[in-house]
């Protein structure tokens, strides 16, 4: 049986319409109070249910938008502008977007405290417990950058996208590419990795394990750790770095080994940040349609909430090759 508004109260200490006011937002609640019932909602598993919100009141007009706070929201951050397209798109249709770094919570705050119509889930790190559970609560909610069976997702066509750029390198003359990222346990970065895999066998060039290195999972310098990994076991004539910022790293410790780009190596990165174009030399970079993405996981989402009983879809965004000074052909050319 589902927790209710009296196991919260009991379990809390306070009474059901002390839960209420605090689940609402409502003023005059004290904080160690505030925190003490979303402290006992959470570990119950407790959501408000979303249904009953909307026969009481009607559509609320609010989305909810949630990563993980291991991410940014900055100016040109890859989440920062899916939320972007998010809020252009959502004001269209008199929606407004409330934003949270809750992605590590089962119960995020947004969820228990907002009386939200849906919710945009962004990336990869929100765990599956957090997704699954709130989908089995009926709240319509889009995946985006991060893909489930039987829940609406909007993602990125990593394998297609990594694919071209290993064929821009193989045309240019280059066979010794290698693969660098993060870490291969990312969903992203594993599906990137089959997109090379798959260009380099329609190519008749085999897997070279020397030429493969990934960082430290998490950590600030993890590109830095993957390409000296690298470097310090073979130098290859290009590098595939699965984002931008793990090619930019890369591009320091290129340098600290007294190799050139693209003379000495060429390299790609992938989602064509704003970074890429300020760099030298400017970065060659699959291109990520991210407000795109915000505008189409808005546009789902909406229609989710007019329509909840209706069979999950999968809408995969094509990606774009934006070749810049980077790569050229390998040094015996």
């Amino acid at each position: 049986m589902s927790p209710t508004i009296h196991d919260v109260a009991k379990k809390s200490g306070v009474s059901p319409s002390t839960v209420s006011r605090v689940l609402n937002g409502r003023p005059g609640i004290s904080e160690s109070t505030r925190e003490r019932v979303l402290k006992a909602a959470r570990e119950l598993g407790y959501i408000p249910d979303i249904s009953a919100q909307g026969l009481a009141s009607g559509h609320t007009m609010t989305i909810g938008y949630i990563i993980h706070p291991r991410h940014t929201l900055a100016p040109h951050s890859f989440y920062g502008d899916v939320l972007l397209g998010a809020d252009q798109e959502a004001r269209k249709y008199g929606y407004h977007v409330i934003f949270s770094a809750e992605g590590d919570l089962k119960i995020p705050n947004i969820v228990l405290q907002n009386r939200i119509d849906g919710l945009i889930l962004a990336g990869c790190d929100i765990p599956h417990e957090t997704i699954l559970h709130l989908k089995l609560q009926g709240l319509p909610l889009v995946l985006v950058d991060n893909h489930i069976n039987k829940i609406d997702s909007i993602t990125i066509d990593n394998v297609e996208g990594a694919y071209e750029a290993i064929k821009h390198l193989i045309n240019l003359g280059h066979r010794r590419i290698a693969f660098i990222c993060e870490w291969f346990g990312d969903l992203s970065f594993s599906e990137r990795f089959a997109g090379y895999k798959k260009a380099l066998a329609e190519h008749n060039i085999p897997i070279d394990e020397n030429l493969l290195a990934e960082g430290e999972p998490r950590q600030q310098q993890t590109g830095y750790i993957a390409a000296e990994r690298l470097l310090s076991q073979t130098i290859p004539t290009a590098i595939f770095s699965a984002n931008d910022l793990v090619a930019v790293q890369a591009m320091r410790v290129i340098r600290e080994h007294g190799l050139r780009i693209p003379e000495n190596i060429s390299i790609v990165g992938f989602d064509d940040a704003e970074v890429c174009k300020h760099v030298e030399p400017p970065l060659t970079s699959v291109r990520v349609y991210r407000k795109e993405m915000g505008a189409l996981a808005v546009r789902r989402l909406l229609d989710l909430i007019e329509n909840p009983e209706q069979p999950s879809t999968h809408i995969r965004v094509h990606t774009e090759l934006v070749v810049r000074s980077s790569t050229a052909s390998p040094p015996h050319q």
